[in-house]
């Protein structure tokens, strides 16, 4: 008699980073160079119902963010979207939706400031952001013009050389713990940004 096993279907890439070049130093410049000086801001761009700024936004005075600006095709957005879709068929296999208008990618730029206990965490949490299935960071910055400011993903192999290199863009899922050490010499840009798709698929 046959039995039909009732182990659901596993996925050894389910906790997998990567990170790869995708922009040249020279787009990373450009790209840095379409930003806003007067739109830095120290809370968190754009919330729920597109309301100006997050209500729960704490103001961190050392990061600061804008919303990031999309060139022609929606450039740089086009080639990050299509990189993580990328990734995300040959590893984790998520159902992804795509981004939505109240969560689109920010600009980054760290200061020297903070202290070594920054938490660590999680990119979900209630209402609109519980739909993020892979988080996704571009930095922007050639690493010798700063120190400090390294992505560390908990519990994973130490790669943080590999992130640190301009132009490259690491991807993770949205529930992996992870921080962004304090910068301390220098200024870090860098584009965040999260792919969205249905709870549980």
């Amino acid at each position: 008699m046959n039995k039909i096993s009732l182990l659901p279907l596993r996925n050894a890439d389910v906790s997998l980073s990567m990170h790869w070049p995708v922009f040249s130093a020279e787009e990373c410049t450009e790209i840095v160079a379409q930003s806003k000086g007067a739109e830095w801001q120290a809370k968190l761009p754009v919330g729920p119902g597109n309301v100006s700024v997050f209500p729960d936004a704490t103001e961190v005075k050392h990061v600061e963010y804008q919303s990031l600006r999309l060139g022609k095709n929606g450039y740089p957005l086009d080639q990050i979207n299509f990189g993580v879709s990328q990734v995300n068929s040959d590893g984790w296999r998520f159902e992804l939706t795509g981004i939505p208008a109240d969560d689109m990618p920010r600009m980054v730029r760290q200061k020297k400031g903070g202290a070594e206990s920054d938490a660590w965490h999680s990119d979900l949490a209630a209402s609109f952001t519980s739909s993020r299935k892979l988080s996704f960071i571009l930095q922007l910055t050639d690493p010798n013009n700063y120190e400090g400011g390294d992505v560390l993903l908990h519990n994973t192999p130490e790669q943080a050389a590999g992130f640190r290199e301009q132009g490259t863009l690491i991807v993770f899922p949205s529930y992996w713990l992870h921080k962004v050490t304090p910068v301390t010499k220098g200024t870090r840009h860098s584009i965040v940004g999260w792919m969205h798709g249905h709870s549980f698929r």
